[in-house]
């Protein structure tokens, strides 16, 4: 069958519709930019939540000092008592009514103690009554009942900020005034828990009263915008950024509850500036402000902390103080239209001035020294990001014995310049709680709120005669040697160094003696038989013994070691002597002594893992010879420096009295001092007259819990010949009693007995 011939002819087409065409399109762009906008939205959600949920702010870590715990028949000084309160941040007035106030007379103080954050937990807000009576704790009364013991709120010594980042004091929703909250949802979001992140209402009201006064007065951003403006955007303006917010705010709406946005408002919103650093949150701001807490505001500071958010620096209250009270005032107005307030608190807040602080500058970090310490400490415990966390520090500080140790340095120092017709006299010291290793106060600088290069930590000097308790400690340890009345050679004596050269130690007055009882030579820091014993025991001994105290640097081996020809800082040298004030017992000297996270939860904890590195017998034998220093010895002028009380400790001094060194201690407290000068030159002072001098001062105004010596049942009081260095049965010429270790006595049944002189008395005079 034939095949069709193909037709020429095509099918028409039907024309395009540019209607539909145009629809297509639109439906595709409409398309393309819905799903770029939830791509766009999940961007968002993803950067919302993540810093929401995630820690939102970089937190100061807080440092805090001990919680001073006052007794029943504690001995008090109730204006220094209160002094710490005032430096705590407390009000005193004459009747006491809220929180943050104490009230003092004669013989009573009556504190209504803040809810505050103790060691062992949260401790609620009380009222506290101290009575007294001859300088002793005769009541103590919390809330009308009788106790036996109080904890004072722990001082706030400073906040952390890690890499001079925003600082700020976060606050709970529960702990900010529901005053202070109504009254800023009344200003600035009065719809806040009715609308859903954005009110296009308000947004048309801002626009309307914006164009009929040609310019911006009013803003249509909810909260939760600018929660959003402050916390994830720039201050850029633009319909771009405007649109962003919106997104945002919504996006946080429909995570979070009303709540939980406000909060971050209150903690997020810029309120102030102070010079470099912005004040974020409500929490910092009523800090800068006004000096206190946020609960502890009144309804005039209030209402000012509120005027700020509309713009802190157009309603600063030091530069602008009308601007700043008219918006005050108009707030206190709508606060009691609300029925925030009866009238006679509205009209008393009317007319109260501003109070806020007299100088703007926050005061300078307080105890730079201490702190210094507990940077050190925290950088060696906590990883730097955990820092940022808003963890809390709790430390061993005592303000009471830091101030002290700054009043002692203001006096003594200059004293000790114009009697001694010395300049530029540097000082050092350390207190530190001999049962627990806690540094209770720190001082580097004789400007004690200098806050550069800390002589307590860093400035390494000869320790001079500090070493010898070391030396002695490790011949006592050897009783079945050595004793008290051991006789040293008081000898001129020459030793010559690997390199051949000569080395000739001398006594500090340069007198010899021939020999003298081990005892003697430690009381009165000779250097010769200190030189001799310690050859004798083996360098090698000495320095264990140095390094078993607790220094932990490495010695040279020389001769000179054993004159204290080592470098320490005071801290090393407090060290050094904590465990011979602890009766022999290893305790690390710290300032930290528990770190918490901003959750409440323990971080790390001191561990008081305490060692008997020295035997009980030789440590209460080197106690009795600093004790015996203190009466007798290199340190005799503390009996009268400071009456009636019993004291043990060392002088040191180095070559060319260019250091001056004191360790002292009562039964409570280890005391190091150190006099010097930065160029190393000599300052004219010894021990006993320099830094013994800082210490007596100390203790006269601390107060001392004398020294108390134990005697352990191996020791005895021990009768020796004094020309022999025998213990012997029965008193001769010339004997005295030591105390000694029992089992390493060997008592003699008879003296030495002395030839018999039978030449008259003019062969005695001209001889045989």
């Amino acid at each position: 069958m034939p095949r069709k011939k193909p037709s020429n002819k095509t099918t028409p087409q039907p024309k395009k519709s540019w209607s539909n065409w145009l629809m297509m399109t639109l439906l595709k762009f409409s398309f393309a930019v819905i799903m770029s906008l939830v791509i766009y939205m999940i961007y968002l959600d993803a950067k919302v939540t993540k810093t929401f949920e995630g820690q939102r702010w970089h937190i100061p870590v807080q440092v805090y000092g001990k919680a001073e715990q006052i007794d029943y028949d504690a001995l008090i000084d109730l204006p220094k008592l209160a002094a710490s309160l005032l430096a705590n941040g407390y009000q005193k007035v004459s009747e006491v009514k809220h929180a943050g106030e104490f009230a003092q007379s004669k013989s009573r103080l009556i504190i209504f103690q803040r809810a505050f954050e103790h060691q062992e937990g949260l401790v609620q807000e009380k009222i506290i009554t101290i009575d007294q009576e001859n300088n002793r704790v005769v009541h103590i009364y919390v809330n009308d009942e009788r106790v036996q013991q109080i904890f004072l709120e722990p001082v706030l010594l400073a906040r952390i900020v890690a890499n001079n980042q925003e600082d700020r004091v976060l606050v709970g929703l529960e702990d900010i005034p529901e005053q202070l909250l109504d009254t800023l949802l009344l200003i600035e979001d009065k719809n806040f828990y009715h609308h859903k992140g954005v009110s296009p209402f308000a947004i048309l009201r801002a626009f309307y009263n914006n164009l009929r006064a040609g310019r911006t007065v009013q803003g249509g951003s909810t909260l939760t915008q600018q929660l959003v403006k402050n916390m994830y955007l720039t201050r850029e303006k633009s319909l771009t950024r405007k649109v962003k917010e919106a997104l945002m705010a919504l996006i946080l709406e429909f995570r979070y509850s009303k709540d939980q946005l406000l909060e971050a408002y209150v903690n997020e919103v810029y309120l102030g500036q102070h010079y470099a650093n912005g004040i974020y949150g409500f929490g910092l701001a009523a800090k800068f402000y006004f000096g206190k807490p946020i609960q502890e505001l009144n309804h005039a500071q209030t209402a000012l902390l509120i005027a700020q958010v509309k713009g802190p620096s157009y309603y600063d209250p030091w530069k602008h103080r009308n601007r700043a009270k008219e918006r005050r005032d108009l707030i206190l107005r709508l606060m009691f239209e609300q029925n925030f307030l009866s009238k006679d608190e509205f009209v008393l807040a009317l007319e109260s001035r501003l109070q806020i602080r007299k100088q703007r500058r926050f005061s300078q970090q307080k105890y730079p020294a201490y702190m210094q310490l507990v940077k050190k400490e925290l950088k060696q415990t906590i990883p730097f990001e955990l820092q940022k966390s808003g963890i809390k520090v709790y430390t061993g500080f005592s303000l009471h014995s830091q101030q002290l140790v700054e009043q002692t340095i203001a006096q003594q120092l200059p004293l000790l310049e114009n009697k001694h017709q010395q300049t530029n006299l540097q000082t050092a010291m350390i207190v530190t709680d001999i049962s627990s290793g806690e540094i209770k106060a720190v001082v580097g600088d004789r400007d004690t709120n200098f806050a550069g290069f800390n002589r307590a930590l860093s400035a390494k000097r000869p320790v001079g005669s500090l070493i010898k308790p070391a030396i002695y400690l490790a011949a006592l340890e050897r009783y079945e040697e050595y004793n008290f009345a051991t006789l040293l050679d008081d000898k001129a004596i020459t030793l010559n160094s690997e390199k051949g050269q000569q080395w000739q130690p001398k006594n500090y007055d340069g007198q010899f003696r021939g020999q003298v009882p081990l005892i003697e030579a430690l009381i009165q820091s000779l250097n010769v038989p200190t030189v001799n014993l310690g050859m004798s025991l083996g360098l090698n001994k000495v320095a264990d013994a140095i390094h078993l105290l607790g220094y932990q640097q490495d010695i040279i081996m020389r001769p000179s070691m054993l004159l204290g020809a080592i470098n320490m800082s005071p801290l090393e040298v407090n060290q050094l002597y904590l465990p011979i004030a602890a009766k022999g017992q290893f305790i690390e000297a710290h300032a930290m002594t528990k770190v918490v996270s901003s959750q409440g939860e323990t971080l790390w904890q001191y561990a008081n893992e305490i060692e008997q590195r020295f035997s009980t017998n030789a440590s209460y034998l080197m106690n009795f010879a600093l004790n015996q220093v203190t009466k007798t010895g290199t340190a005799k002028s503390l009996s009268w420096r400071v009456k009636g009380a019993n004291l043990a400790g060392k002088t040191g001094t180095s070559n060319d009295l260019r250091d001056s060194w004191f360790v002292g201690y009562d039964n409570n407290n280890l005391v190091t001092t150190w006099v010097g000068k930065d160029n190393n030159k000599p300052t004219g002072l010894t021990g006993s007259n320099g830094a013994l001098t800082l210490f007596a001062d100390f203790m006269k105004k601390h107060g001392v819990a004398s020294y108390q010596l134990s005697t352990p049942e191996s020791v005895a009081m021990t009768l020796f010949e004094l020309k022999t260095g025998n213990a012997v049965k029965h008193s001769c010429d010339g004997t005295v009693s030591y105390p000694a270790i029992s089992a390493g006595i060997r008592i003699s049944e008879q003296c030495l007995k002395v030839k018999e002189d039978n030449r008259s008395w003019l062969e005695r005079i001209f001889g045989d």
